[in-house]
């Protein structure tokens, strides 16, 4: 029987400002610098179709923005907690004017714009960006339902929405390892860097009730995305969910 979550909306916002300061350190510390590999293969994915604006949910300190950033998307980053956007904003900042140093003649684009906001209350017209991307925050979302169907309303007909979620490896020896460290490990580690006692225990709970597979790739057809594909990464630690918004919402 899984453990009962408490996603409310203020108890989320306030567990990730809480951990801001060492979320990055943390993360690329505890996944051995693989999540930086999980990113690059979600940006590589959805670069070949060439998309002009995109919106990024639950955005953290950036990364993911600041990747779409570098391949001349206009990006927005969305998110509940303050003091990780204030972050992202500063390596946004960073990255970009160290871009600009770098960059060719005549070759511009524009720094990512961070606002404050749930994904189940999208401050912006329907129809306004050709991609929406979450990396690894889906699974926090209060309202996923409501929240799907934002996002559906503001991605274009056609638009695309790119998913990064951690899973459950379904091979029996790898999962036996993953459970040790992903249980044991990694939230007491978590817990001794951030302070934060209550963080990475939370991790773990909320991956193991969050529909994994082609559970989530229904749920996300239920909420009206079509060509939905999902792609295990790292023996299924991670999964990339692709899917498109093939009807048009007014």
């Amino acid at each position: 029987m899984h453990n009962k979550v408490n996603k409310e909306r203020r108890v989320i916002a306030g567990m990730f400002n809480n951990i801001a300061s060492s979320y990055d350190f943390i993360n690329h510390t505890l996944s051995f610098g693989i999540d930086k590999i999980w990113r690059y293969r979600l940006v590589k994915k959805i670069a070949i179709n060439n998309p002009q604006k995109a919106l990024d949910i639950a955005c953290g300190t950036g990364d993911v923005s600041i990747a779409l950033m570098k391949k001349g998307i206009d990006v927005t980053g969305l998110d509940i907690a303050q003091e990780m956007l204030e972050i992202a904003k500063r390596k946004t900042e960073k990255k970009y004017n160290k871009y600009l140093k770098k960059t060719s003649k005549g070759l511009k684009i524009e720094p990512t714009k961070y606002i404050l906001a749930s994904a189940d209350s999208i401050p912006f017209p329907s129809n306004s960006f050709d991609l929406v991307t979450i990396g690894f925050g889906i699974r926090n979302f209060e309202n996923r339902e409501k929240a799907l169907l934002e996002i559906r309303r503001v991605l274009k007909q056609k638009g695309e929405l790119a998913i990064l979620e951690f899973a459950t490896p379904r091979n029996k020896v790898w999962k036996s390892l993953y459970n040790f460290y992903f249980l044991t490990i990694l939230p007491f580690i978590g817990k001794v860097i951030s302070k934060d006692k209550d963080a990475y225990n939370y991790l773990p709970t909320s991956v193991n009730t969050f529909p994994q597979y082609s559970e989530f790739k229904k749920e996300l057809e239920k909420s009206g995305f079509s060509d939905v594909k999902f792609y295990s990464l790292t023996g299924g630690v991670a999964v990339l969910y692709i899917a498109k918004n093939s009807i048009k919402m007014e």
